[in-house]
């Protein structure tokens, strides 16, 4: 019985003895870096040389192209869902609980101000004019002239989601949402007429963009992208070779490209015959979903997503994508 008595402590001080030291200066130091690997990146929006970058609970800086990030971090984990970058400078970006985070330096401040509405956001984006622009749920649009302080509300009482809103001049924009529901207006948003068509199939569009009044792309789940080259009076959809849903569309100097679940990057095949593909590009391997996707001056593209992706791809002057500069969480 002695025996057994001392067996317990002489092998607890044995195991003890010979357990390594917790070293946690690795982990420390991963926090002081711009980007972490538990980052879920969701919106990119670019303006020359400046970035900003968003996702639950951070928002990422740069004015440099990517060289050097600055990282703020809200208290309350603000889920950011859209940015934008005006023409003055200013940058923008909306979250789910219905704010409108504005900052006039860089990133280097940032204001919120309530968006004053019951609707969801969905997408954000600034006019030539500098005006700010919010797709919502039940139909809404919300507007503001004055930098976000204030929003004036526009609804259609219809029960449908706008997803994406878009102005190429003070006059002339475009919202696309839910059942393929497109509307576009001629007179800077006072008026909206739906087109006759919608998008087929009732489609709900997970991405849109527009390269200018009459030439856009959506996505939607299953790989299923559409096309429009008449201002979304009809629509023709394109090959893309994967059922993965498409998170991101981009269209910008150097082509038409999207992302989306799985890690999914595709590049917009040139026509033949008048039919357009889409391609699986070589340059992205992550096994992670891709969301945010923007193009970066005249050969670059900035793409992220799941667990702290942020990728630069520079077209390397024979017409293929390669990596600029890869910035993983740490």
């Amino acid at each position: 019985m002695k025996f057994r008595a001392l067996l317990v402590p002489l092998t607890c001080l044995t195991l003890i003895a010979c357990e390594a030291p917790l070293v946690l200066d690795g982990v420390e130091q991963s926090k002081k870096e711009p980007i972490h690997r538990t980052d879920r990146i969701q919106t990119a929006a670019t303006s020359g040389d400046d970035i900003v970058i968003a996702g639950i609970g951070f928002i990422l800086n740069s004015n440099d192209a990517g060289k050097t990030w600055q990282r703020t971090q809200p208290d309350g984990l603000p889920a950011f869902l859209s940015a934008a970058i005006c023409p003055d400078k200013t940058q923008v970006i909306v979250t789910a609980e219905k704010q409108a985070w504005t900052s006039t330096d860089n990133g280097k401040t940032w204001q919120a101000n309530n968006l004053d509405t019951e609707e969801a956001p969905q997408h954000l984006s600034c006019g030539p004019d500098n005006r700010l622009w919010v797709a919502a749920s039940f139909s809404t649009l919300l507007n503001s002239t004055d930098q976000g302080k204030t929003w004036q509300q526009t609804t259609f009482d219809e029960d449908l989601i706008f997803t994406f809103i878009k102005f190429f001049d003070a006059q002339n924009g475009v919202a696309v949402g839910e059942f393929g529901s497109v509307y576009s207006t001629e007179d800077g948003g006072e008026t909206w007429l739906p087109k006759e068509e919608p998008i087929p199939n009732e489609f709900f569009p997970l991405a849109v963009d527009f390269i200018d009044s009459q030439h856009g792309w959506v996505g939607g789940s299953s790989g299923v992208i559409f096309h429009t080259a008449d201002g979304g009076a009809t629509w023709a959809k394109e090959d893309t070779g994967t059922d993965a849903p498409i998170y991101g569309l981009s269209a910008g100097p150097l082509g038409m490209y999207a992302v989306g679940g799985f890690g999914t990057f595709l590049e917009r095949q040139p026509e033949v015959d008048g039919v357009a593909t889409w391609k699986r590009s070589s340059a992205v391997a992550t096994r992670f979903y891709l969301r945010a996707i923007a193009p970066l001056g005249d050969n670059k593209i900035i793409l992220g997503g799941g667990a702290g992706t942020l990728k630069t791809l520079i077209d390397d002057g024979s017409g293929q994508l390669a990596i600029a500069n890869i910035k993983e969480g740490e």
